[in-house]
């Protein structure tokens, strides 16, 4: 099983995850909980981007779950200068960076999505 504890320096180095160990384990154990039953069997566990896909997933999971309980400003104005932040946006931000580190795994992940075969009539 990929390491838990390599996927959580993970989240904290690319994604600036907040939040502590305690809080940050069970999401990065579920995510490499879930990317288990997908990884080829020649495929290394400890390869970078099996790591960076389930950092990837926590940090999506984070998000979704900030934009829920996000009760602070969003924007703000000082003088001719606006600054806002857009939930929605960082959530799309976060389903790239999924999206990319799962292309990046493709090489490691079992490929299921192809039949070989002959169709009877």
């Amino acid at each position: 099983m990929i390491d838990c504890l390599s996927i959580l320096s993970a989240l904290r180095e690319y994604y600036s995850a907040e939040g502590t160990d305690e809080e940050l384990a069970p999401l990065c154990t579920a995510a490499a909980k879930e990317i288990l039953p997908i990884i080829s069997p020649k495929a290394e566990h400890s390869d970078i981007r099996l790591i960076n896909l389930a950092a990837a997933m926590v940090n999506y999971r984070l998000c979704v779950k900030n934009m829920h309980s996000a009760e602070g400003v969003t924007s703000f104005k000082a003088g001719d200068v606006t600054v806002s932040v857009s939930p929605s946006a960082i959530i799309e931000q976060a389903e790239k960076e999924k999206a990319a580190a799962t292309v990046a795994a493709l090489p490691l992940l079992k490929d299921e999505s192809f039949f070989f075969g002959q169709v009877s009539i």
